[in-house]
């Protein structure tokens, strides 16, 4: 289930960019989540919230990194660089999908939207966990420091997730 979640490249050509956005993506959506569950709208709502606002962060994330780049380099917005922020984009909304889909489900009737949104965070840390893996396997190649790279990014997740506790 977790490598669904995952970009469909394999860890070793993983680029530098793809791996920060996808981190970014998915602590946006946790902290997303965690707004959410504070006054739950419906699950409809709470699913275009989401997705809406990743995708609002994932864009303004890749024209951000494409127009310094651009500027940097002194040339004209191309087509090969509207291709880039689609794809720099694409990286940051991976880890919106499952959380996404599972309020969908709970817009279905199938769940309520509190249980929802606690299976959306769990999906959402999990994701964080395996994409960890992935990283550590990139970084490393025994199996203890791949766990280990997968529970310093959920930790990190779960720290977003305090600090939206206690100061909100």
């Amino acid at each position: 289930m977790l490598s669904s979640l995952l970009p469909r490249k394999s860890t070793a050509s993983l680029s530098e960019t793809e791996i920060a956005s996808t981190i970014y993506g998915l602590i946006t959506v946790l902290a997303v989540v965690e707004i959410l569950q504070r006054h739950p709208p419906s699950a409809l709502a709470c699913a275009a919230t989401l997705f809406g606002t990743t995708l609002a962060v994932a864009l303004v994330d890749a024209y951000s990194e494409s127009i310094a780049r651009i500027i940097a380099e002194k040339h004209t917005l191309s087509v090969e660089d509207v291709q880039v922020i689609a794809r720099n984009a694409a990286t940051v909304m991976v880890g919106a999908q499952g959380p996404t889909v599972v309020l969908l489900i709970a817009a279905a009737g199938l769940m309520s939207v509190e249980g929802a949104l606690v299976v959306a965070r769990i999906v959402a840390l999990a994701s964080l966990f395996g994409y960890g893996i992935r990283v550590g396997r990139l970084l490393h190649g025994g199996y203890l420091r791949q766990v280990m790279s997968g529970l310093a990014l959920l930790a990190i997740g779960l720290l977003v997730v305090m600090v939206k506790v206690v100061f909100h």
